[in-house]
C-alpha cells in the first residue's frame, strides 16, 4: 500500500499524513533517543554555559555602554527616562530620550548597587540567566513541532546571532528569551486549559514588553493563533489583559511627564523609502543565509530535490551578477563579494522553500495542527515585515525573534525532505556542530573589536592624555559605543561636532572610525593635521564590523553581510592634534615650494 511507505516523520512535517490521524508530540513525551526530559534539558543548560561562559570577561561593546548609561541613572530612580547633557553621536542634547523600556537598564542599575562597580564580569554572568531561558523555553516549544526538540534548542543557542548577542548586555537576548516563554506557556497553557500557566505567561509577557518593544508582536500573534484555532475563550484572553492594560498605562505616564509617547527608535534615516528597504532586505537574506544554520547544511537541505538547482540559480545569477559589478567597482572586496554571493541567495532559498512547501498543506491540515501551522509563519513573517519594512536599518539583533521559527520550519523541512533517512539526526547535528563552530569564531571576532576599544583607551589613550595634560591641553574623543564607555572611563571628552570652539591649539582628537565615521567639520579640518594611525590586529581573518568587507551585524550601514573577513586591521585609531592657523600656513608653503 501507498500509505505504508510513507515515514512516521512526516507526520510533524509539512504535508498531512492521508488517511492517517497526525500524530503531535505530547508535551512530557521522550524523544526519539528514550531520554527523559529532564536529561535533555541538562544538556541544553550544559551547552548554553559552554558557549556563554567563556565570554563573561568580555569588555563592554556597542549599546552595552548606552545601557549602563541608563543604569547609573536609575540605580536611584528605576523609571529615570531622561539623560541630561548628553552628547550622542557629537550632537549635544540638553535632554536625551532613551527610546527603549526600562527594565534592562533597571536590571543593571540592581546588578551594579550589588557590587558598588561596573564590573564586566560580574554583570555578564548576570545577564547568563537570559540565555538558558531562550534555550530551555525553545527546547519546550520545539517539542510541539518537531521529534527533534533537543537539537532544536541546541541549534538556537548555537547560531552566530544568538551566540554573539548572549555576550552582551543589550536587550536583544533578553527580549528573546521572555518572547519564547510567552508563546511557549501559551500553548501549554491552552491546551491544558491551565488558568495558572496563562496567568504566569501574561506576567511574562509583560515583563518581556517593558524589556523589549518588539515583544508587543506577540499579543497579535498569540491572538492570530487562537482564533485560528477557535478558542476566543476568556481563558486564551487572560495573558493579554496584563501586558496590554500596562503598557497602556506606561504610555499615558510617559505622556504626561515627558510630554510625548514612547519612541521605539531614534528614527535613524528613512526606512520606508526603496533604496533602504532594498537595504534591508539584502541585509536580511545574508542573515539568514549566515547567521542561522551553517550555510553547507543550508546548501544540503536545501539543494536536495531535482529541481532544487533550477531555483537556486534564478535567485544566485542576479546576486553574482549584481555582487561582480560591485566588486569590479571596488565597492566589495573580493572576500564580502565571495560571502555575498554565498550567503544571499541560500538565505533567499530558504524563506522560498519555507514559505512554498509549508504553506501548500495548510488548508488539507486539521484545525489544531493547522493553527500550529500558521503561528510559525505568521510569526517569521510578522518579524521580517518589520525589520525589512519598518525598522530603520538592519542588523542580525534584530532579527533573533525571527530564529526559533525559522530552526523550527527548518526542521521540519529537512525531516520531510530526508523522510525515511536514518541520516536526518546525524545532519542534524553535524549542521549544531559546524554552526557553532562558526558561532565561537564571529563571536571571537566581535569580542576581539571589543577589546580593542578598551585596550587603546587604557594604552594608547592614556599615553596621548598625559601628554595633553602636561601642556594644559585636553583630549577629545569622536566615537560610540563601547569606544566611548572607555575614553569616558580615563577622563576623556567626545567632542560636539558643531562646537569648534571649545578647541585649543595643542589640543588631541582620537576617533574610532568604526564607532563613529563621521568627517570633522569644515571649521574643524581646517584646525587639525593627522599626526598617527594606531591600527589593532585580531587573531582570526573574521569581522563583526568592517566598512572594507561589509561586515554589519549590528547594523547594514557598515555593511549588508552578518560577517566577512578581512585580513587587515581589526580597526584604525585616528590621532590628530589641532595647530595654530600660521602653522597650517606655513606647512602649506612648504608643501607649495
Amino acid at each position: 500500500m501507498i500509505e505504508s511507505r510513507i515515514p512516521a516523520s512526516r507526520e510533524n512535517g509539512f504535508r498531512p499524513v492521508k488517511g492517517r490521524r497526525a500524530a503531535f508530540r505530547r508535551p512530557g513525551d521522550d524523544g526519539l533517543s528514550g531520554r527523559p526530559a529532564w536529561v535533555e534539558l541538562v544538556i541544553v543548560i550544559t551547552v548554553t554555559l559552554l558557549v556563554t561562559l567563556p565570554f563573561i570577561f568580555k569588555p563592554f561593546h556597542m549599546d552595552d555602554a548606552g545601557f549602563i548609561e541608563l543604569a547609573r541613572e536609575r540605580r536611584d530612580n528605576p523609571m529615570e527616562m531622561v539623560l541630561s547633557n548628553y552628547t550622542f553621536f557629537g550632537q549635544e542634547n540638553e535632554s536625551f530620550l532613551d527610546t527603549h523600556p526600562p527594565l534592562v537598564s533597571s536590571y543593571l542599575a540592581l546588578l551594579i548597587n550589588l557590587t558598588g562597580a561596573e564590573s564586566e564580569t560580574f554583570l555578564h554572568l548576570g545577564f547568563l540567566i537570559f540565555p538558558l531561558i531562550a534555550a530551555i523555553s525553545m527546547y519546550f516549544l520545539a517539542r510541539y513541532f518537531t521529534r527533534h526538540a533537543l537539537l532544536a534548542a541546541l541549534m538556537l543557542i548555537v547560531t552566530p546571532g544568538v551566540m554573539v548577542m548572549s555576550h552582551g548586555l543589550m536587550s536583544d537576548v533578553p527580549g528573546l528569551s521572555l518572547w519564547l516563554a510567552g508563546v511557549t506557556l501559551y500553548l501549554y497553557g491552552l491546551k491544558k486549559k491551565s488558568l495558572v500557566l496563562m496567568t504566569i505567561c501574561g506576567l511574562v509577557i509583560t515583563t518581556g514588553v517593558f524589556t523589549s518593544y518588539q515583544v508587543l508582536s506577540v499579543i497579535p500573534l498569540l491572538f492570530a493563533y487562537a482564533l485560528i484555532r477557535k478558542e476566543l475563550s476568556l481563558l486564551a484572553f487572560i495573558p493579554f489583559a496584563l501586558p496590554f492594560s500596562a503598557f497602556t498605562s506606561y504610555c499615558m505616564w510617559h505622556f504626561s511627564l515627558l510630554g510625548i509617547f514612547p519612541r521605539f527608535s531614534y528614527g535613524v534615516g528613512e526606512p520606508l523609502a526603496w533604496y533602504s528597504v532594498i537595504q534591508k532586505g539584502a541585509s536580511v537574506f545574508a542573515a539568514l543565509g549566515g547567521a542561522v544554520v551553517f550555510f553547507a547544511v543550508l546548501m544540503r537541505v536545501l539543494l536536495a530535490k531535482k529541481w532544487d538547482f533550477t531555483v537556486y540559480l534564478t535567485f544566485l545569477v542576479p546576486l553574482w551578477v549584481a555582487v561582480t559589478v560591485q566588486f569590479a567597482t571596488g565597492q566589495f572586496t573580493a572576500a564580502a563579494a565571495i560571502v555575498s554571493i554565498l550567503l544571499m541567495p541560500l538565505g533567499i532559498m530558504l524563506l522560498y522553500r519555507i514559505f512554498a512547501e509549508g504553506w501548500e498543506g495548510l488548508e488539507q491540515e486539521r484545525r489544531d495542527k493547522q493553527a500550529m501551522n500558521a503561528l510559525l509563519f505568521l510569526w517569521l513573517a510578522g518579524v521580517l515585515f518589520y525589520a525589512i519594512v519598518l525598522l530603520p536599518y538592519s542588523s542580525v539583533r534584530y532579527l533573533l525573534p525571527a530564529f526559533p521559527p525559522i530552526i523550527l520550519l527548518f526542521i521540519r523541512l529537512a525531516e520531510d525532505r530526508f523522510a525515511g533517512s536514518r541520516n536526518i539526526q546525524n545532519l542534524l547535528i553535524g549542521g549544531i556542530l559546524a554552526t557553532a563552530g562558526l558561532g565561537i569564531l564571529v563571536a571571537e571576532a566581535d569580542y576581539e573589536l571589543a577589546a580593542a576599544n578598551r585596550d587603546f583607551a587604557r594604552n594608547e589613550g592614556v599615553v596621548y592624555g598625559r601628554q595633553v595634560t602636561a601642556d594644559g591641553r585636553r583630549l577629545w574623543f569622536i566615537g560610540e559605543f563601547g569606544f566611548r564607555y572607555y575614553m569616558e572611563q580615563q577622563g576623556f571628552t567626545e567632542l560636539p561636532k558643531d562646537s569648534p570652539e571649545v578647541l585649543r591649539d595643542g589640543d588631541l582628537i582620537v576617533q574610532s572610525p568604526l564607532a563613529d565615521p563621521r568627517p570633522l567639520s569644515d571649521e574643524m579640518a581646517e584646525r587639525v593635521e593627522l599626526v598617527e594611525t594606531v591600527g589593532y590586529r585580531g587573531i582570526t581573518p573574521f569581522r563583526s564590523i568592517s566598512f572594507k568587507s561589509r561586515a554589519g551585524f549590528y547594523g547594514h550601514f557598515w555593511g549588508i553581510l552578518p560577517f566577512s573577513l578581512d585580513f587587515g586591521n581589526i580597526e584604525e585609531y585616528m590621532v590628530y592634534r589641532v595647530v595654530a592657523a600660521h602653522e597650517i600656513e606655513h606647512d602649506e608653503l612648504q608643501d607649495n615650494q
